[in-house]
């Protein structure tokens, strides 16, 4: 995936949405998928949102790999512009790489239960609008069940899963049961949730789509800075975060939809990236309570 990163970013420059610069990165997003044995289509229009001022003209591109069902997809994104100053090799090239990467390993598996949809989206970095236009124009967004969206917000550092849909208890223990080290805790989104931020799954989340979205955030001193580049990049981010998502694709990629589905959420922490443990959020208040009676009860002893 590095080596992808370093092709893709050759010239070490920014590539905002629209620039010419932007077009050369996604000419060779194609056509590596090409080489891949892959038919990418690049899905193109005007996107206008509120969360930057202006319109960008949005150029998305997009792959999938057939399943062996009929119907479900399974969607991993990431974007593939930059701001204006920087080349973005983290942000979010390394996700763009791991895209390619896991694109790449999936030729040599027999098909998946559910269609694999491949999205580099262009314009999240002038306000989520590539992810806008596929959401509200692509014909495949009403097949996708589950988005794996790919972040960072720093160069280095282990991948978080920092966000989940609603009534999560079963995408945690789906991420529990396939990730070898997992890294997440319920206290991420509820840090995240209260800051000015937004990722392209943001915009899949107010459509209703489960999700899981990964970021790595050490080094956020050089986030969306000129310092964001191969040289500073983290190879063992790039590495933890691209073996997490292949190994929650090809999960969720082989599971019944449906299963997914939780009247409920669940309260995770992991230790030490070791394990992730998970509980029924609804009984947090119950534990709370009873830590508090014996943390009384000690004290008066």
């Amino acid at each position: 995936a590095h080596a992808l990163l370093g092709g893709l970013l050759a010239e070490n420059r920014p590539h905002p949405a629209g620039s010419a610069a932007n077009r050369v990165v996604e000419s060779r997003i194609v056509a590596r998928l090409r080489q891949l044995g892959y038919e990418p289509q690049v899905q193109q229009g005007f996107k206008c949102s509120t969360r930057a001022p202006g319109c960008s003209m949005v150029r998305n591109v997009i792959a999938v790999r057939p399943g062996r069902g009929t119907g479900d997809a399974v969607m991993i994104t990431a974007h593939y512009d930059s701001v204006p100053g920087s080349a973005a090799a983290a942000d979010d090239g390394a996700g763009v790489a791991s895209l390619l990467e896991i694109a790449d390993l999936l030729r040599d598996r027999k098909p998946l239960l559910h269609d694999i949809v491949f999205l580099f989206a262009d314009a999240e970095e002038s306000g989520l609008r590539g992810a806008m236009l596929f959401a509200d124009a692509h014909p495949l967004m009403a097949r996708v069940g589950l988005v794996v969206n790919l972040e960072a917000r720093g160069v280095s550092g282990p991948s978080a899963m920092f966000e989940t849909s609603a009534n999560n208890a079963a995408l945690i223990n789906l991420l529990a049961g396939a990730v070898a080290r997992p890294v997440a805790n319920s206290l991420l989104y509820e840090v995240y949730r209260r800051m000015p931020n937004d990722t392209d799954y943001s915009v899949y989340k107010r459509k209703g789509a489960r999700g899981l979205n990964f970021a790595f955030t050490r080094g956020a001193s050089l986030y969306h800075s000129a310092r964001d580049d191969l040289v500073h990049l983290d190879l063992a981010s790039v590495q933890h975060q691209g073996a997490n998502a292949f190994a929650v694709l090809l999960r969720a990629a082989d599971t019944p939809l449906a299963e997914l589905d939780a009247a409920g959420d669940a309260t995770y922490i992991d230790l030490g990236a070791r394990v992730l443990l998970a509980w029924p959020a609804a009984w947090n208040l119950p534990l709370a309570l009873a830590a508090l009676v014996l943390v009384l009860a000690l004290a008066a002893r």
